[in-house]
């Protein structure tokens, strides 16, 4: 065996992480030797060795005494816990262990002590301490059923709030199964997520039993719990009462069915009125225009004006209730296509100058140079907005001008927001009225409505559709000296292409289009059921030199079609027997055979959006609306062709 000597040893012992001492016994008990970890620990220097009191380590008196007593007794202590102080003053707990060493006489000598300083381990006890109490603290208190089960999946542990939840007590939960607390459909849906085999933490809707054997609905959050060495000796269920949420919840699901079942009657009535309402329409509004077009006295021809104005008047209305239930629905999407800016401002105000005429009122356009003339955007909400805001300004102003601006508000990514104004010299609005006058039925006051007439509708349609730009609309306005109405819409710009390069359609354009039509020889099947429409529609086509046969079903139109020959067919789309709709289905069907295609353009007083998919889905090649748009009618037709 090595020996070791007293210079290797004494090194051994400095080096020690340890605290040793030897001292006298004795409640006076002072140093006779400490190493150098004691003497740094303790701040003790060789001079104060022989002078320095053991009793002066310990932080209060009544420990020391403690530990000197279990000396006395015994003449051993082992790992005692104390509360120490290094030589700044600062406590630490520390671990001491000691032997009493006896002379040859049996007599007690010396005390030989070693002390470990266990600060660390006495934090993270007091860690987990605190740990556990909060633990305990949260699962006595929490607002939320908690259980324990083991390896067999029985309840072993649980909070107060699971007797609460369940209305179960002791007895009733202890030891019990898992599965006995859910009905056995519930239990199988559990089953089949096979948690434990997994070692997954999973989140279930379910309901539980409760003590009376009712059930509720409950949200459980299961984790597995698994021991050191990694096997699965548990699992832990958190559960919420959901019961309330549940019934909320069908609730609102109730409710947005009732709602959407309203939405639809309303939707449903809205487009029933607009055919019932558009139909007869069709036969006033086509033959005015007929006998407008024959030879009359100047009286007859004022009272039929005056009967077309009050119609358009109606159907200006019908128009907008379904404008502004389609736009308040949702109903109705913005196009994004090409087309020429300047030519759609130019020709509304053009379009309307006739009407400011007749009051002597003067109607200018003032288009900024950066300005683009191209642009993507929907031209057909544009010029809605835009009519209407110049309508307005007509209908209020009785001497002056009317000048719509365009300019660009600031430019974005691929595009601009364009800033369009409609200025007038009318009567102007109160400024307590000018936020009130986008509200649907609102107008400046009741005299305005009597003395002007409107429903107050058209500037809650201007509204939301220039929402639907991604722009705003508001009102400048002097009492007595005008308005200024104001939106702007955010439009792409369209590169690379010349004005030149779309058609301008003026109010030539009907006139165009008829010229274009007359000398084609064409040949219309025109399938009608209602025969003053019927009897209109004749008219009007062959007027421009259009051939056209009639049929009254869509039974009709299929065997006429196999017979003869014919250019295109006018399809109404709700006839007897069998309707325009799948009457088209049938034809574009027998047309996969032939290779052959017929255009078909739904000719109906159905006017809603839906009613325009439903029709080109069905294979429809064009759309157009009762009462007759000869302009419109006549476009539909050469786009057709």
């Amino acid at each position: 065996m090595t020996s070791i000597s007293s210079i290797d040893f004494q090194h051994l012992v400095d080096n020690l992480q340890a605290g040793i001492y030897r001292s006298t016994p004795g409640p006076k008990a002072a140093l006779l030797y400490a190493n150098a970890t004691m003497c740094k620990i303790f701040g003790i220097s060789e001079k104060k060795l022989e002078v320095f009191e053991v009793k002066n380590i310990f932080n209060e008196l009544k420990a020391f005494q403690a530990f000197n007593k279990k000396f006395k007794s015994s003449g051993l202590v082992n790992n005692y816990e104390v509360l120490l102080k290094d030589s700044k003053k600062k406590t630490f707990w520390a671990s001491i262990s000691g032997i009493a060493v006896k002379d040859e006489e049996g007599k007690l000598t010396e005390w030989d002590v070693i002390i470990h300083d266990i600060s660390l381990r006495k934090e993270v006890e007091k860690e987990l301490i605190e740990s556990k109490e909060l633990f305990q603290t949260i699962f006595d208190n929490t607002a939320a059923a908690i259980m324990v089960a083991d390896k067999s999946e029985r309840v072993i542990a649980w909070n107060p709030f699971t007797e609460k939840l369940l209305c179960m007590g002791n007895e009733e939960l202890f030891n019990k199964p898992v599965k006995d607390l859910y009905p056995s459909q519930e239990w199988q849906k559990i089953r089949r997520l096979d948690i434990r085999s997994r070692g997954m933490h999973a989140n279930i809707e379910t309901k539980v039993y409760r003590e009376n054997g009712s059930t509720l609905d409950v949200a459980v959050s299961v984790s597995i719990l698994k021991d050191a060495a990694g096997d699965i000796v548990g699992s832990i269920g958190i559960m919420h009462d959901i019961s309330e949420r549940k019934l909320v919840h069908e609730m609102l699901i109730q409710s947005k069915l009732a709602a959407e079942e309203a939405n639809q009657s309303k939707s449903l009535f809205l487009a029933s009125m607009s055919h019932e309402v558009r139909t007869p329409m069709n036969a006033i509004l086509g033959m005015i225009d007929l006998t407008l077009e024959t030879h009359l006295e100047e009286e007859q021809r004022e009272n039929l004006l005056v009967a077309k104005d009050a119609a358009d008047n109606l159907l200006g209305l019908l128009n907008d209730i379904l404008d502004l239930s389609r736009v308040e629905s949702g109903k109705i999407t913005l196009e994004d296509i090409e087309f020429h800016l300047h030519n759609v401002v130019n020709n509304v105000c053009k379009g309307l100058a006739v009407t400011a005429r007749d009051k002597d009122l003067e109607i200018l356009v003032e288009i900024e140079p950066d300005v683009p003339e191209i642009i993507m955007g929907d031209p057909v909400r544009l010029r809605q907005v835009l009519s209407n805001l110049i309508n307005n300004a007509i209908k209020f102003t009785s001497k002056g001008k009317i000048t719509t601006f365009v300019k660009v508000a600031s430019k974005v990514k691929g595009g601009v927001v364009l800033l369009i104004a409609v200025k007038d010299q009318g009567i102007g609005i109160p400024k307590d009225r000018q936020e009130r006058v986008f509200e649907v039925f609102t107008q400046a006051d009741e005299t305005t409505t009597r003395r002007f007439g409107g429903t107050g509708l058209g500037l809650a349609i201007c509204k939301r559709l220039v929402e639907m730009m991604g722009g705003q609309i508001w009102v400048e306005s002097e009492e007595g000296e005008g308005s200024t109405f104001n939106f702007t819409g955010r439009f792409k710009i369209v590169k690379g292409k010349k004005s030149g390069m779309l058609v301008d359609i003026t109010r030539d354009g009907e006139k165009s289009s008829a010229e274009i039509l007359k000398g084609r020889g064409i040949r219309l099947l025109l399938a009608e059921d209602n025969i003053v429409n019927q009897k209109i529609a004749v008219r009007i086509l062959e007027k421009q030199g259009i051939e056209v046969e009639t049929s009254v079903t869509g039974k009709e139109v299929i065997e006429r079609i196999h017979k003869e020959r014919f250019d295109l067919i006018l399809m109404d789309s709700e006839m007897p027997e069998l309707d325009g709709l799948e009457a088209t289905k049938i034809i574009r069907e027998n047309e996969k055979k032939t290779g052959q295609h017929i255009p078909i353009i739904a000719f109906t007083a159905r006017a809603m959006q839906e009613d325009r998919k439903r029709c080109l889905d069905a294979g429809m090649d064009g759309y157009v609306t009762k009462p007759i748009d000869r302009k419109k009618l006549f476009e539909e037709i050469l786009n057709c062709l």
